[in-house]
Parts: C-alpha cells; sequence; structure tokens
C-alpha cells in the first residue's frame, strides 16, 4: 500500500497481487484490483511495466547536438529525436545510455552524467526514463543497429535544435523532458 508522495493523509489503498495479463518481448500488462478506502468502491486497475528507459543528449565540443531520424510505428512515421533505448535487467542507466548512443550513432564522448529523471505516465506506467548528457562526443565507430532499426544520424547547432523544438518538428514527449534537463543544466554552467 502506498500513501501519496505529496500528502501524508492520503486515504490507503488496499490492492490485490499483480497479475500478468499479456507478456510482450517490450512490456508486460499487469492488473489488480484496487480498493479505495475512501469511497469504498473497489475496481480492477490496469498498468503497463516496461523495463525502464534511457535518452541521451550528446553535445560535440561546438555544441552541437546529436539527434536521429528514424520509423516509429506508434505514430507510423519517422521522427526526430535524439539517441535513447530501454536499459538492460541490471545495467546502471549511465552505462545503457553510453552503449546505446554508440550503437544508434557510432558516437561516444565524456563526463557521461544523469541530468534528469522523469516516471513516463505514472497513471499506467511503473518505469522511469532517464536523461543522461554525454560532452565533448565524436565520431568513433559505425552504428552497430538492431534488426529493425534503420536510422539517420544529424547534428544540429544548439539554437537549431530549439528551433525544431519551437516549429514542432521535436514533438516526442520524452526527447522534449530531456531536451529540457539540458536546457536547465546548460543554464546552470553558464
Amino acid at each position: 500500500m502506498k500513501n501519496s508522495k505529496h500528502s501524508s493523509d492520503a486515504p490507503q489503498w488496499r490492492i490485490s497481487a499483480l497479475q500478468a495479463l499479456i507478456t510482450t518481448p517490450i512490456l508486460d500488462l499487469m492488473t489488480a484490483r484496487v480498493h479505495n478506502e475512501r469511497t469504498g468502491i473497489e475496481k480492477d486497475f490496469f498498468k503497463l511495466k516496461f523495463p525502464s528507459w534511457v535518452n541521451i543528449v550528446a553535445c560535440t565540443k561546438k555544441n552541437e547536438i546529436i539527434l536521429i531520424r528514424q520509423y516509429r510505428f506508434g505514430t507510423d512515421q519517422i521522427e526526430l529525436e535524439i539517441p535513447g533505448g530501454a536499459v538492460n535487467d541490471g545495467e546502471p542507466p549511465i552505462e545503457a545510455g553510453l552503449r546505446e548512443l554508440l550503437e544508434e550513432t557510432g558516437y561516444a564522448g565524456e563526463n557521461g552524467r544523469i541530468i534528469g529523471k522523469v516516471c513516463p505516465n505514472p497513471a499506467i506506467q511503473d518505469n522511469f526514463c532517464y536523461t543522461v548528457l554525454v560532452e565533448n562526443v565524436r565520431k568513433v565507430a559505425e552504428p552497430t543497429l538492431d534488426e529493425m532499426e534503420d536510422i539517420e544520424v544529424l547534428t544540429k547547432a544548439e539554437d537549431e535544435v530549439f528551433a525544431l523544438i519551437q516549429d514542432g518538428s521535436i514533438d516526442h514527449g520524452l526527447v522534449l523532458n530531456g531536451l529540457m534537463f539540458y536546457a536547465i543544466a546548460r543554464k546552470r554552467t553558464r
């Protein structure tokens, strides 16, 4: 049972044992019976169990940001994003970020560190998405793409990236979160 993060007098929730309804390679659909003590009502709740994710803001010495274009089945279109992917079981998010950056772009760099963490949708998901900043990146290898990836790698000046956000060319919510964390981190160092 959990209390609200923000209220010490939140009603208690009684939750039955979680059961998997559907298991796939990328997520599990889970359900549990939830009882609201305040109302006395009980209903089935559902959540998507994903691994944690990582997004990478990779900057060159000239403050260019590495972007990628890739097809996304959910929107059925090519999306403009920053590199990212799933965190493997037991893998620290920073290591996952460095691995994904190298695999998707062939770039590597210095000072990899977490600059942000969000829960993508706490109403129906239980995972986190970490934003990893990597500085002074340079191309060190050819990308090693998964069998269902087809990624175009781009470098854009910081101002160009923020213009792409403003004109709606970048509209992926988790990518926008990552770039917001980057803007905050940059503001602190200026």
